[in-house]
């Protein structure tokens, strides 16, 4: 276990909230839960309408600091603001709903102090509903060269899993703010261009999941465009144009079928196959045509079998 004595680093907690006062209140303690002693918390909350983070942030230890936004600007925004209200030589990434396994602080801070390279650290990622049912669980962390791979697909995923090193994120002037969402991919792609990935591999991050809202989609097909015309020159230099629009349309298509939506679905698979044809996209695209009776059928299935599988149905014991 790391500890001050034995690593000299503080390391900062940026838990950005906005209209979610059931949800801080756990974020915060499950920050103060970790086993590594030195850690400062900033709470930024981002405009809500009422100001419910500070009189929360108010309960705990002089660690915990709140900042406010008189108004809404964005998660790009908010974690930029915490980092800029922090001193850390590492900064950790909290959205107020994700919690911790007690040690992945310690454990990241050590995976980090070992690999000078390595500008970040993940972890593996258990995916729970609101009511603590558990989804997914991954089998695998991105680790090591992911510039290229990450060009693909946000195989890093939450910034809730990450561990940042601050020389890191200021080389790259930390999230762009002009993004309103799909913010991470970006992060991740201009980080990894200049540093590696550390990973410990083991579930330390417990990240929410909500239910969909349709009426978030057009604008999750939106945003995820915007990454690929700001990233294209680079994703056509190295050859994975064609896959991240696949990729991209794959991810919309699944978030369609999702919410029932399967002529959009089946109109975003068809898409995914014409950049990059493969088995299971071709099945996605069969599933926009079944009833979707039988598809939620499916889904559970799968999503069982995957909980099975994966060997983690007592994961969520770990979770603080």
């Amino acid at each position: 276990m790391t500890s001050r004595n034995e690593s000299g680093v503080l390391v900062s907690v940026v838990i950005p909230t906005y209209e979610r006062p059931d949800f801080l209140r756990g974020a915060i303690e499950t920050a103060l839960g970790q086993t590594y002693e030195d850690i400062e918390i900033v709470v930024v909350d981002d405009g809500s309408s009422e100001r419910y983070a500070e009189e929360i942030v108010a309960e705990f230890p002089e660690t915990v600091r709140y900042v406010r936004h008189e108004e809404n600007k964005g998660l790009s925004t908010a974690r930029n603001t915490g980092v800029r209200e922090s001193s850390s030589e590492y900064i950790a990434f909290l959205d107020d709903d994700d919690r911790w396994h007690q040690e992945k602080i310690a454990r990241q801070v050590d995976v980090l102090e070992r690999n000078d390279a390595a500008g970040v650290a993940t972890c593996l990622v258990a995916a729970t509903t609101p009511d603590n049912e558990l989804i997914h669980c991954e089998q695998s962390a991105p680790s090591g060269d992911c510039s290229d791979s990450i060009l693909v697909g946000n195989q890093i995923g939450t910034p809730s899993r990450v561990l940042v090193r601050r020389d890191a994120f200021e080389d790259i002037d930390g999230f762009d703010e002009s993004l309103p969402t799909k913010q991470d991919w970006d992060f991740y792609i201009r980080l990894c261009q200049q540093w590696t990935v550390a990973a410990v591999p083991d579930h330390l991050c417990f990240r929410t999941v909500h239910q969909s809202m349709s009426s978030s989609l057009e604008s999750a097909k939106r945003d995820n465009a915007a990454i690929l015309d700001k990233h294209a020159a680079l994703m056509q230099k190295r050859n994975k144009w064609n896959k991240a629009q696949a990729e991209v349309a794959e991810r919309v298509g699944r978030a369609y079928l999702r919410n029932g939506k399967h002529s959009n679905a089946r109109e975003e698979f068809r898409a995914s196959l014409r950049y990059d044809t493969n088995i299971q996209r071709a099945g996605l695209y069969l599933l926009t045509v079944t009833p979707p009776v039988i598809v939620r059928k499916l889904r559970e299935i799968k999503r069982n079998q995957s909980v099975k599988k994966s060997g983690c149905k007592d994961i969520l014991m770990d979770k603080t």
